[in-house]
């Protein structure tokens, strides 16, 4: 929870389906996160192997080959994993991170969520850095559109960056929502960034429908 000029308030996500919150050990009991990971990893196990975590199916047409089930586990652990560590790096600058199960056929897809707040007779461009909205490639400049939202003013950008050691495009897809009070601006963020350039249109979808997941709280103290 965080206080501001005799405001308390907090954020909370509520993931609508195919989508989790991904715990992070910094702000969780590694216990708790490790449980997590045993679940979801069974879960995905399940979506790519159809059987393969009920024990209690027999016969070669319901029980996949356990060597194929042991290579496939262990990729998903490493997976699963690797978004708790994209969790814990988040959890270090106040943000946390979700991630998407059923995209196009792809793993866990992580976006990072932020929620910002600033005083509404104070103006800056951070929220517009965040999305990425500003700087950006001179040829190729940031994509930006307005989304109407029923809670706030949206902004939705998309922008791609050449990476000046490999020369890989790499493509940031981000949605905001702004919502304006007369004590406090409220801004939430949502950021995805890849290099899987087909997986663009699905996700600039799905990120935007994802603000209303981001539930905003304040009480006076």
């Amino acid at each position: 929870m965080t206080a501001v000029d005799g405001l308390a308030w907090t954020w909370t996500i509520e993931p609508p389906a195919g989508w989790l919150v991904v715990p992070s050990t910094a702000t969780e009991p590694a216990e708790s996160v490790n449980a997590w990971q045993g679940e979801v990893v069974e879960l995905l196990l399940e979506s790519f192997l159809p059987g393969a975590a009920d024990e209690s199916a027999t016969g070669p047409e319901t029980e996949p080959d356990a060597g194929q089930v042991g290579a496939v586990r262990s990729s998903l652990t490493q997976t699963v994993k690797s978004l708790v560590r994209f969790a814990d790096e988040a959890a270090t600058e106040g943000a946390r991170a979700m991630a998407g199960f059923d995209l196009l056929d792809r793993g866990p897809v992580p976006v990072l969520v932020t929620v910002g707040m600033s005083d509404p007779t104070e103006s800056d461009d951070v929220f517009m850095t965040v999305l990425g909205a500003t700087g950006g490639n001179p040829v190729s400049p940031p994509s930006i559109e307005y989304p109407e939202l029923p809670d706030g003013d949206g902004i939705q950008v998309t922008r791609i960056d050449i990476d000046e050691t490999t020369g890989g495009a790499w493509v940031t897809v981000a949605a905001g929502r702004r919502t304006e009070l007369p004590d406090m601006v409220v801004d939430t963020a949502l950021v995805w960034r890849s290099q899987d350039l087909v997986l663009v249109p699905t996700i600039l979808e799905a990120i935007v429908g994802l603000l209303s997941a981001v539930k905003v709280t304040r009480s006076t103290q």
